[in-house]
């Protein structure tokens, strides 16, 4: 086949969630459908990000009351990434009607990419080629080698110094499951606090939380150098002093990965090099769409599927009707867990809203109790005048999981009333929600 040209119908470059999910959904109603990928099926999440992440979180779980190996833990973590994988290395898409080829897309000309010597033409192309790790402006710092998480689950041993620089969702979950496994872990965060998307009190007490388990963290943290030593070790100079260790793993951000070519076609992108999309999907140059992080909305699994749709929806119709806007909740899986759904107090009073908010202690309640997994809090944020659900905030044992009930509650216009007045099982996580939004309706903090 090599150098032929081929027709399709459509056309997607990338294989992780949003690239899988319309390709698929396309190939399985009998269109005609190619699929390129340039390194491994799954995409950021199964190969680098939220799997393997997740595994190696639960191992270090373990690792509080049991000795486990840096080897013990990486064989554990890439078993759960070939279960989630499957057997087939092709992915299966041959049963779905996809064509899939290996390679580096690029594009010619509207509707017309190269793979290899081939050239896929369709008249619908779809760009889902997400992001990849940013490096921080640190002078040295890409000369010191540092980890990522794309390197992180392939390191020979555990360091026993390690600096994470970041303090969003890679940096928290990685510094804190490493921290168990037995790395010694100071956390630098440029901000004046960790998790900054998250309500202050959150922010306040993983901070805490953190500390208590001897993770150093550094916040306002201003870099000056990083240096490779002679030695191997890494040396990281502050204005508060120099840091020695002997990794670091840079979590502080990512960058769009876009297909050559593009930018000679017009696209348009934003400030941040993410590409700009209409609310259909579709980008500035004609029969190109663009779905999943690339596209800089919100970076996450759930998110790039629910866009997915959509657009495949749109293709499959030939329309461009704005994908519905939703609420997105979202969680960091640090011990104990962040979820967030909805507006925090401080953004919904940007809005010119009154609210009303209510908290209720994790350990106050009789599962966190029983199962000895006590710290943490709900925060929700209510209409002070409607009572409609703004936000519901979590950091407690499954925070993740309540976000989702709170999504759903907010997303239906539920006030707190209405949450606080439905039966929830007895003992579980959920009654936390519920008796959080019992204390938003009453007005006791």
């Amino acid at each position: 086949m090599a150098g032929t040209e081929r027709q399709y119908e459509v056309v997607v470059i990338g294989n992780g969630s949003a690239g899988d999910n319309i390709a698929r959904t396309l190939g399985r109603q009998g269109r005609k459908v190619a699929l390129i990928e340039k390194a491994h099926l799954g995409g950021e999440c199964l190969n680098d990000g939220c799997v393997p992440s997740k595994a190696l979180i639960e191992v270090a779980r373990e690792a509080r009351w049991r000795p486990v190996s840096w080897t013990e833990a990486l064989a554990r973590v890439h078993a759960v990434q070939l279960l989630v994988r499957g057997s087939d290395p092709g992915g299966g898409f041959d049963r779905d009607g996809v064509d899939l080829f290996w390679g580096e897309a690029r594009f010619l000309a509207p509707g017309r990419v190269a793979v290899g010597d081939d050239v896929l033409a369709a008249p619908d192309v779809v760009v889902a080629t997400g992001t990849e790790p940013g490096l921080p402006p640190v002078p040295g710092l890409a000369e010191a080698r540092p980890l990522t998480n794309r390197t992180v689950f392939r390191m020979a041993q555990l360091p026993r110094r390690l600096a994470v620089i970041g303090g969003g969702p890679i940096g928290l979950e990685l510094g804190q499951a490493l921290h168990r496994l037995g790395a010694e872990v100071t956390l630098f965060e440029a901000l004046d606090r960790i998790a900054a998307t998250e309500e202050p009190e959150i922010s306040l007490e993983l901070q805490r939380l953190f500390e208590a388990e001897g993770i150093r963290v550094v916040t306002g943290a201003k870099l000056e150098r990083a240096e490779r030593l002679a030695d191997g070790t890494v040396a990281i100079a502050t204005p508060d002093g120099r840091f020695t260790v002997d990794e670091v793993l840079v979590a502080a951000g990512r960058k769009p990965v876009i297909p050559a070519g593009l930018a000679e076609l017009g696209l348009e992108t934003d400030a941040r090099g993410f590409i700009v999309i209409e609310p259909c999907g579709r980008t500035s140059v004609p029969g190109t769409w663009a779905a999943g992080d690339v596209t800089g909305k919100f970076q996450f699994t759930h998110y790039a599927a629910y866009q997915a749709h959509h657009i495949a929806k749109h293709i499959a119709e030939g329309a461009c009707e704005p994908i519905p806007e939703a609420i997105v909740p979202w969680a960091i899986f640090t011990d104990p867990e962040i979820g967030h759904a909805g507006m925090t107090e401080a953004q919904a009073r940007e809005r010119g809203l009154a609210v009303r908010t209510g908290m209720l202690a994790a350990r106050d309640l009789d599962w966190f109790r029983t199962t000895g997994q006590v710290e943490g809090f709900a925060k929700v944020v209510a209409d002070a005048e409607t009572g409609a659900l703004l936000g519901a905030h979590f950091l407690c044992a499954r925070g993740s999981t309540l976000a989702g009930e709170a999504s759903l509650a907010i997303q239906h216009g539920l006030t707190a009333r209405q949450v606080a007045s439905t039966i929830h099982p007895y003992p579980t996580a959920g009654e936390l929600f519920r008796w959080a939004c019992a204390r938003a309706v009453s007005g006791r903090r």
